[in-house]
């Protein structure tokens, strides 16, 4: 017998008194143990992830409104607004499982305050277009979201007036198990500010 097969012979006794010990059955009896609790908690605990965003954008450019007063006004119930801007709020539903309306904590809305008044409620979007999405009220000068499902995947985008740059971008929740994170913030003028991917 050579070193080669003496070398192989004596890993194959250690194979066979390993495969033979309780100290191995114990270990692959507590990975598997693992495993199962494992499994277990993330089919009862469905990982959900709401990013948000906001943007903004003026309706008319300062300059344009400086060149002479035939220029574009607008106007909503009678009233004219002196700094029209368009403010867009997108949840991304980033999650492998839906935000379902169990989620609003006792029917709780997500509560979005701009340090202004909501004017208007321009537009609701989705993305893929079938989707619903959580339905919107003003009430007072806060936008309530919810409570309703968005879907794992889906993303919604709510567009709205106000009059003036908001001093503030707030999104207030009580959405149970879900991770909600700013995909970034806005500085004063509405100018994003990278913070998380």
């Amino acid at each position: 017998m050579n070193a080669n097969e003496s070398a192989a012979a004596s890993l194959l006794d250690r194979l066979d008194t390993l495969w033979e010990s309780d100290k191995l059955w114990v270990v692959l009896a507590v990975l598997v143990a693992a495993i199962g609790v494992y499994v277990t908690y993330r089919a009862a605990h469905p990982r959900r992830r709401l990013v948000y965003a906001f943007t903004s954008a003026p309706l008319i450019q300062r300059h344009q409104r400086d060149l002479s007063s035939n220029v574009i006004r607008v106007s909503v119930g009678g009233r004219n607004l002196a700094d029209p801007r368009l403010v867009t709020l997108r949840l991304e539903s980033r999650g492998t499982k839906d935000i379902a309306t169990a989620q609003f904590d006792n029917g709780t809305p997500i509560e979005v305050a701009l340090g202004l008044p909501i004017v208007e409620i321009v537009s609701l979007e989705t993305e893929p277009p079938h989707a619903q999405g959580p339905t919107c009220t003003l009430q007072d000068r806060v936008l309530r979201i919810g409570p309703g499902r968005l879907g794992a995947g889906e993303t919604v985008s709510y567009t709205l007036l106000v009059d003036g740059t908001p001093p503030h971008y707030r999104l207030r929740h009580q959405l149970i198990d879900v991770q909600v994170r700013a995909k970034w913030r806005l500085d004063r003028t509405g100018e994003p500010i990278d913070e998380c991917t």
